[in-house]
């Protein structure tokens, strides 16, 4: 019923959570498929998915005979090789979640649904957050696909399944490009379509970590560009409907080449900007050569005054106006006709007044008759609606619980016993307009320019006095299997149980490398990892990392007692090696090591017994 459609190059870290994610899906082995296509990796993930094909019925292997620089080829070749009905794609250092995906799948298949669109939840070193909200906001069937409000604003493969015939038959491929290849398959693809199911469960997971450094953040926003003035192109000839021609052509005019642009402190401080006026031009001139006029896929206010300035060559202008706008929260704003307005510079107060689509506030417990209850004060346009009212766990989006809430004018009104229902520390949260969500503040803004107000834009936060047990974790939470190396992300301590009821008395810190012998677990069933020296520590992926040692020939990863310098190098006060060496190091001189650290970009450093840092490549020491 489904083939999943996974490209793989160099993801050894994160390919024993990929392909365990697909083995925990709530649905018979026997209906999924997953082909993964290695493009000539270097690293070990050729041999971990080798070492699965024994273990899952499911998993497929190609080996490409040449690596093509891109996902877009095993991609395509992926298809290619697809029998399922449905298609999704998977990206390596990613995971699929074991019940959302299924329902997601059930739905589309009981609908007869040509795409499908679910959750997509992104995890990051702080967070874990909801992406694209407007793509899966409700349970809804019989949708068209590319009516759907924003549908392109996200055109990545999470949390989307589509039929295969639609992709076949309309011959619709990955293009060969470096970036921007995704938008274009996926407005190609959802354009085809002509029903569509939605559904608000998390099906998809994003690992945004700070140890995983994804292709896009290596690619420049100039180089992005031109891959967009190439997807901008390939639009244009599409035979689309005109609703969603009209969609796509308004992402890649706001987004592309409006925001991504011009909106952000990069294009301030950048000292070529002509090079910026020059490809919104070009993407101008792309749209006038088929008789496309750019103005009419503009629609917000602020996408209107960033074009306008830029026609008018009102640079200043832009620059003030760009400068406010990135000021967020902090800047001066207030209140008119019940919305919060920006206070725009002088220099550009003809131009279109920027407003908070909604600012809420919170106004404490109030008695209210015989009840006590939660007050919120809400500024808004008079068509901007409240849907619900959400306490939110903090940094964790998916626990949340809805309350009840009244509203009368310009408050709102929630049952204070209402809010015991949380163990967990929360924030309101309000969404509007179906999908849309805002953090309610503790302050009103202020635009008293000539003073300064202490804890502005201060979100209310609500802690739990004592905490109960939780009842939710976050999806991935633990290592399940023996990672084998890990390094430490956050400050842990080293236990002689599974149970964390002993300390030891060795101490870990932040950077360093750890052998991992093999997975304990307590009597709750929650994973521990146990060292080679037989000490125990978390599993929790918030606070650990994998390392990757297919570089163990250039680096050395296990701790040694003492090296010899083969040759001159330099210690250092820090493992990053910055600032100046505190010594040089001669060839023959003995150093006794402590332990073995990973820098902050993940470079293996060697801990001396006198608390410095030396390097670990094998072509500066040697283990004695």
């Amino acid at each position: 019923m489904l083939s999943i459609i996974v490209p793989v190059y160099n993801k050894e870290l994160f390919l024993n959570e990929c392909i365990e994610s697909i083995g925990a899906l709530n649905i018979d082995e026997d209906k999924i498929e997953a082909i993964f296509i290695d493009d000539c990796s270097s690293d070990n993930s050729l041999k971990i998915i080798e070492g699965y094909k024994n273990k899952y019925s499911f998993l497929k292997l190609i080996k490409l005979e040449e690596n093509t620089g891109s996902p877009a080829e095993p991609r395509n070749v992926g298809i290619k090789n697809a029998n399922g009905k449905y298609i999704t794609f998977l990206d390596a250092d990613d995971w699929l979640d074991s019940i959302g995906l299924p329902m997601l799948l059930n739905q589309a298949e009981e609908n007869n649904a040509d795409v499908a669109f679910g959750h997509s939840i992104k995890h990051t070193d702080k967070a874990i957050s909801k992406l694209g909200r407007f793509t899966s906001y409700k349970v809804a069937n019989d949708l068209v696909p590319y009516e759907i409000n924003k549908i392109f604003r996200a055109v990545g493969p999470p949390g989307k399944i589509i039929k295969r015939d639609i992709i076949v038959e309309n011959k619709i491929e990955f293009k060969h490009m470096k970036f921007g290849e995704d938008k274009l398959f996926f407005i190609n693809a959802i354009s085809k379509c002509k029903t569509a199911s939605m559904n608000s469960t998390p099906v998809y997971h994003v690992n945004r970590y700070s140890y995983n450094q994804s292709l896009v953040g290596e690619t420049n926003i100039i180089e992005k560009t031109h891959f967009n003035l190439l997807v901008l192109q390939e639009v244009l000839k599409l035979d689309i409907p005109k609703s969603a021609e009209f969609q796509s052509l308004s992402r890649l005019v706001e987004v592309d080449f409006i925001s991504r642009l011009f909106n952000n402190s990069r294009f301030l401080k950048s000292e070529n900007k002509a090079v910026f006026y020059n490809l919104f031009q070009q993407m101008i001139d792309t749209l006038n050569e088929h008789d496309k006029n750019v103005e009419d896929y503009i629609i917000g206010d602020k996408y209107k005054n960033i074009y306008q300035m830029l026609i008018n060559k009102e640079y200043e202008k832009l620059f003030d106006f760009i400068g406010m706008l990135l000021k967020g929260g902090k800047a001066d704003r207030y209140v008119k006709d019940n919305q919060i307005h920006f206070l725009m510079p002088e220099t550009i107060k003809d131009y279109l007044p920027m407003k908070e689509e909604l600012f809420a506030v919170y106004e404490g417990t109030h008695l209210i008759g015989n009840e006590l209850r939660e007050v919120i004060r809400v500024y808004k346009a008079p068509e901007t609606t409240i849907d619900q009212v959400l306490l939110t766990e903090i940094n964790y989006e998916l626990n949340a619980i809805e309350v009840e809430f009244s509203e009368d004018e310009h408050r709102l009104y929630v049952k204070t016993e209402d809010l015991s229902k949380c163990d967990f520390d929360f924030n309101i949260n309000l969404i509007h307009d179906k999908y849309k969500k805002y953090t309610i503040n503790m302050n009103l803004p202020n635009a008293t320019q000539t003073l300064k107000l202490n804890r502005q834009n201060f979100k209310s936060e609500f802690i739990v006095n004592e905490k109960k047990s939780r009842k939710t974790e976050a999806p991935n939470k633990y290592f399940t299997y023996n990672p084998i190396t890990i390094g430490i992300a956050k400050k842990v301590n080293l236990y002689k149980d599974v149970e964390f009821e002993e300390r030891a008395d060795a101490n870990v810190e932040i950077g360093e490398i750890i052998e991992i012998k093999n997975i304990g677990y307590t009597k709750k069933n929650t994973p521990r990892l146990i060292t080679v020296d037989g000490l125990v520590l978390t599993a929790n992926q918030k606070f650990i990392y994998r390392v990757a040692t297919s570089n163990a020939n250039r680096y050395i990863y296990e701790k040694p007692e003492t090296v010899i310098i083969t040759k001159e190098c330099k210690e250092y006060q820090n493992r990053d090696f910055s600032g100046e060496a505190l010594k040089e190091l001669k060839v023959n001189e003995k150093v006794a090591i402590q332990k073995v650290v990973a820098s902050s970009k993940g470079t293996p450093r060697l801990k001396t017994m006198h608390g410095t840092f030396i390097t670990a490549n094998r072509n500066f020491v040697k283990e004695v």
